[in-house]
């Protein structure tokens, strides 16, 4: 099968052969950094070359591919599978943290987010195309990235554990978090090695920098494609985010604890930034897993030594 390639300012035709098996498993081609995605069904493979600004859509069968020019700043179409799953994402997760504030802590909500995460992987495999490598499920040294990502995660949180520990401007002139001070060593140790990866770090990293990130950078590129992960990442932080701040002392300055919650929301999208740069750096989830792990772990042990 051959689908010629006609650029928007010099009109010259540049063709490539595209066979149905290649269109399966996605391709590129040199001259414009083109992709081919299969489509829902698997009926047909969508080609966007970024470099010329066009569109093709081709039977994955024998026949003539179909190509479309677009108009200079014409725009393709709402990729509305992602946009979807993001809304019900970020509505199921400000809706658990309403109810139930932080539900990292209960198994009947771990063992429903697992469920929902096997959902959102064989939906993005099965309806959208998205392979294994392109959702960070296919790493090879992931053993190795999870020990990266722990290191680097527990590096780039010490100035937080240390601004904790040296609360300036907070009043009392120390964080007193209400959790923490009910928390026991055993119950800060299942949490720590149990509860947490499962119902926070694996969970949100799948969803986020797997399924989410996957289809996003497919969609916009990588450049866009993160911005719009770390967006939807702080604002699925925005319930329990307030929460937390209000069960601290520094609620009881309104002003204060306003900035607290922009602050926070602001290092949620510069973390999840990071996050992203883990997952494209070294080609899975494990790295993002450990990072994330690292820094709520640190965070919460801090808290918790400080409320003995």
């Amino acid at each position: 099968m051959s689908l010629a390639v006609y650029g928007a300012a010099t009109m010259r035709p540049h063709s490539m052969t595209l066979s149905p098996s290649r269109a399966r498993g996605g391709m590129s081609h040199p001259l414009c950094n083109q992709t081919s995605y299969r489509m829902p069904h698997g009926k047909h493979a969508r080609v966007w070359c970024r470099a010329y600004n066009t569109v093709a859509v081709m039977p994955l069968q024998r026949g003539p591919a179909v190509l479309l020019r677009l108009p200079r700043g014409a725009r393709l179409a709402l990729p509305l599978p992602l946009l979807a799953f993001t809304a019900l994402l970020l509505a199921y997760g400000n809706a658990i943290s309403a109810v139930s504030g932080d539900t990292s802590s209960e198994w009947a909500f771990i063992g429903l987010g697992l469920a929902l995460m096997a959902l959102a992987v064989v939906w993005a495999r099965r309806w959208q195309g998205l392979s294994l490598r392109e959702a960070g499920l296919a790493d090879p040294a992931w053993m190795r990235h999870l020990v990266l990502g722990v290191g680097i995660g527990g590096l780039l949180i010490l100035p937080v554990v240390i601004y904790f520990l040296v609360p300036v401007g907070v009043p009392g002139g120390e964080i007193g978090y209400e959790e923490a001070e009910r928390a026991t060593i055993g119950s800060l140790l299942v949490w720590a090695l149990v509860r947490q990866p499962l119902g926070v770090s694996l969970f949100e990293e799948v969803m986020f920098r797997g399924v989410m990130q996957g289809l996003a950078v497919r969609t916009w590129g990588t450049t866009a494609g993160v911005a719009f992960v770390a967006a939807a990442f702080a604002l699925w932080h925005l319930v329990v985010n307030y929460r937390t701040v209000q069960e601290t002392n520094i609620a009881r300055e309104p002003l204060l604890a306003a900035g607290a919650q922009v602050v926070s929301l602001v290092g949620l999208g510069v973390g999840s930034l990071v996050l992203s740069y883990l997952r494209l750096r070294t080609g899975g989830l494990a790295a993002p897993i450990g990072f994330h792990w690292a820094t709520v772990v640190a965070m919460q042990s801090t808290l918790f030594a400080l409320a003995r």
